[in-house]
């Protein structure tokens, strides 16, 4: 049965390097201008087409540059558990199933745009969003369940690499899908374009304010070192206030500056409680050793003294 799954979940890692790497190749031939994959337009000329006001400069989307090469890293890494036999299985066949999935979508998603089908892309991304928040919440049930078996060197990694990795990955895609469903609703259900991107800068904002209150009170220590979804945001933010300056309506201005100076707080915020706890974690660590060490009973000088008498006493005897 051991070895059944071994096998299993060495075919999910190898699929899912696989896969990501078909991705790439699919995300290259859309944006190439001298070959278009199976479509008629590439994703630029498609994005172009339906604009709306919640649209970060064209610099912005150079984040999938760090995207595609975290996640590059952190699969390269992965192929390492094929060989390991004996480290944990924190990673199960179930996050590269999900994760699998969500690249899978992305493909489609990929196809889709440069046939101009926005009402299946927009179904697309929030597929792609949810399978990678399965992922994540994989990988933080596996840490949890092997937290007393999982070497440091594993433990650092998937909490560096893999989570911070997937929560970049992850983050960029929620905005995406948000703004994605901005365009639907403008373009094919006759909502006025203000409307829409109020409503979709409006459930980020709660999104946001959720989960910052969730990571520092529910999942406090699971997400401790799971720091980069505040710079994401801060990126997106920051390229649609400068890249749409003075060309939003007033109200979209203001939520937008709203969202990235709360972003920029939270993320402050964000820092120095993750100093605190951490601090926190070494001083009350070192007050249990102590408590331990404490209730150790110690012999005194008496008893000892008394010991090496009688023994002194005995060896002279047996002189």
């Amino acid at each position: 049965m051991v070895n059944c799954y071994r096998l299993i979940k060495t075919v999910c890692i190898l699929l899912n390097m696989i896969m990501y790497t078909l991705l790439l190749v699919m995300n290259y031939a859309s944006n190439n201008s001298s070959g278009i994959l199976f479509g008629n337009k590439s994703i630029g000329q498609v994005a172009r087409k339906y604009f709306i006001e919640f649209n970060p400069a064209p610099w912005a989307f150079d984040i999938w540059k760090l995207v595609n090469a975290w996640t590059a890293v952190w699969i390269l890494y992965s192929l390492s558990h094929i060989f390991r036999k004996r480290v944990p299985d924190v990673l199960s066949a179930f996050f590269f199933v999900f994760f699998t999935l969500a690249t899978l979508s992305n493909m489609a998603w990929t196809q889709f745009m440069s046939w101009e089908f926005i009402k299946i892309t927009t179904g697309l991304n929030f597929g792609i969003m949810v399978f990678l928040y399965a992922s994540l919440a994989c990988s933080y049930i596996g840490l949890y369940e092997h937290r007393y078996y999982v070497s440091r060197f594993d433990y650092w990694v998937i909490h560096l690499l893999v989570n911070n990795g997937i929560a970049v990955y992850t983050t960029w895609i929620t905005v995406a899908a948000l703004r994605s469903l901005a365009v639907t609703i403008t373009y094919f259900h006759g909502i006025k374009q203000e409307l829409a991107v109020t409503i979709a800068l409006g459930i980020l904002g709660v999104s946001i304010v959720v989960w910052f209150i969730l990571e520092n009170t529910v999942f406090k220590d699971d997400l401790l070192y799971t720091w980069t979804i505040y710079p994401v945001l801060i990126w997106v933010f920051a390229a649609s206030v400068i890249f749409q300056f003075n060309r939003v309506s007033r109200l979209n201005t203001v939520i937008m500056q709203a969202l990235l100076a709360v972003s920029c707080t939270f993320f402050i915020g964000r820092i120095f409680l993750v100093i605190w706890r951490i601090v926190n974690k070494r001083f009350e660590t070192r007050a249990i050793v102590d408590i331990a060490m404490s209730e150790i009973p110690q012999q005194s000088n008496a008893t000892r003294e008394q010991k090496y008498t009688e023994k002194t006493d005995n060896q002279g005897l047996v002189d």
